[in-house]
């Protein structure tokens, strides 16, 4: 049984006349909700081994804000250029290489962060299912669990919904 998380970046600022979309940070709230994110992952134990992330400015801060979760023991970490200008391929196939056996995150960006659960998701929670039908929010965390030895053996539609977290669920606002 192996573990996927998918997390979308926390929200993100407007990007300013001359500033480039990669280049954007995260605004107030998407600040203020990374403490809540690591809270609750460390809370619920979803800690990945690995993580992939976009090299853009709002998912490296999400990455950082997240890290409070892990405590002593960090996960390796690679920037993966395909995660911010790629497609869906790019995020399945990321998961597909993934050498090891450990639970892997993927930090990225909509809409791909939303076609790959949707994509990936056969079975689930009902509550978690009927909130990534929904919408997959800035700073929502996908939990997936697969039936499966190796990361190669990852198909679309094989996935079963553990959980879905959004900020706005641990707000208390």
């Amino acid at each position: 049984m192996l573990r996927l998380y998918i997390l979308r970046h926390a929200k993100s600022a407007w990007a300013t006349p001359g500033q480039k979309d990669f280049d954007r940070p995260l605004n107030d709230q998407g600040s203020a909700d990374l403490p809540l994110i690591a809270a609750a992952m460390l809370e619920k134990s979803y800690l990945a081994g690995h993580v992939y992330c976009s090299p853009a400015l709002r998912t490296r801060l999400t990455l950082h804000g997240i890290m409070a979760a892990y405590k002593e023991h960090p996960p390796a970490v690679d920037y993966r250029d395909d995660l911010y200008s790629g497609d869906l391929s790019s995020y399945v196939e990321a998961a597909r290489q993934h050498p090891g056996t450990d639970a892997l995150m993927l930090i990225g960006h909509n809409p791909m962060c939303e076609a790959t659960a949707s994509t990936l998701v056969e079975s689930g929670e009902v509550a978690a299912l009927g909130e990534l039908r929904r919408k997959f929010p800035t700073g929502a965390l996908a939990v997936f669990d697969f039936d499966i030895a190796s990361w190669d053996q990852l198909k679309p539609q094989s996935g079963y919904l553990t959980d879905f977290v959004t900020p706005r669920s641990l707000r208390s606002d």
